[in-house]
């Protein structure tokens, strides 16, 4: 699951598996694992999103809870003025983020075996990596802000949204800085871009997990998710020709931070 460029059929240096499947299988099975987290994932946001909002609904919570007040229309008024509430956020990225991780490990664990911490890429990043891809990835971040200064379209609000409704700073940290990106990368950088090494070359995986990494984020305008594009291919090949997901990682967790902090 590491650099270079073909499609990756080794196991760990050292390690013989007891068992050899085809790629194509190990593909399907890595990819449906994927579908199953994400599955997982938006029921946790949507459950804890509804129940927020019930909460802080005091005329709908006296009248109690029930399936059918999903279709009621003050229902659907309180969600529409809640879903920028940075509360709201910082528990749907604890909740959701926290449970998913624990089950990707789980089930890459129980998939892989003794290949776990090779497939997630587990391992310690050479501190050279770590360093570069820092380099890279700040003067992306520089290229992005200079591009979103000059064209309003690619300008966003929705975190400062979100840290104006906000009671809780601390949270918020935790949930969107600290937890949402390595969630993320464990899914994306992990489960996804192992399972789709098996078939396809280093840069096929990249531009697939930065895709969907793209498509993970439509809070945000078309124009803007046209940024996070490129965040996710230089996310990809940290991973990649690091051999290590903590670089992904950092670096995902500082972009957050400052978006969390800038505002």
């Amino acid at each position: 699951m590491e650099h270079p460029s073909g499609p990756d059929q080794s196991s760990p240096e050292g390690f013989q598996p007891t068992y050899v499947r085809p790629p194509g299988l190990e593909f399907a099975m890595g990819v449906a694992l994927f579908g199953v987290v994400i599955l997982i994932f938006f029921l946790i946001q949507s459950t804890v999103f509804i129940n927020g909002v019930f909460q802080r609904s005091p005329e709908l919570k006296a009248e109690g809870f029930s399936l059918s007040l999903l279709d009621d229309e003050r229902m659907t008024t309180r969600m529409n003025e809640l879903v920028f509430n940075g509360d709201l956020v910082a528990q749907e990225a604890l909740w959701s983020g926290a449970v998913c991780i624990v089950l990707i490990v789980g089930v890459v664990r129980w998939w892989k075996r003794k290949q776990t911490a090779f497939f997630l890429g587990l391992k310690p990043p050479p501190w050279k990596q770590l360093v570069l891809w820092l380099g890279v990835f700040f003067l992306l971040g520089v290229f992005i802000e200079g591009l979103a200064q000059w064209v309003p379209a690619f300008r966003t609000d929705f975190m400062a949204k979100v840290i104006a409704s906000t009671t809780n700073l601390f949270w918020l940290y935790l949930g969107v800085g600290v937890i949402a990106p390595v969630f993320e990368e464990f899914l994306l950088r992990g489960l996804l871009f192992g399972s789709i090494r098996h078939m396809f070359d280093e840069h096929a995986t990249v531009a697939l997990t930065a895709g969907v990494f793209t498509l993970m984020h439509m809070q945000y305008d078309p124009a803007v998710m046209l940024l996070i594009l490129p965040m996710g291919i230089v996310l990809g090949y940290a991973r990649s020709r690091s051999g290590s997901i903590w670089v992904p990682i950092v670096l995902h967790m500082l972009n957050n931070l400052v978006s969390v902090v800038a505002p």
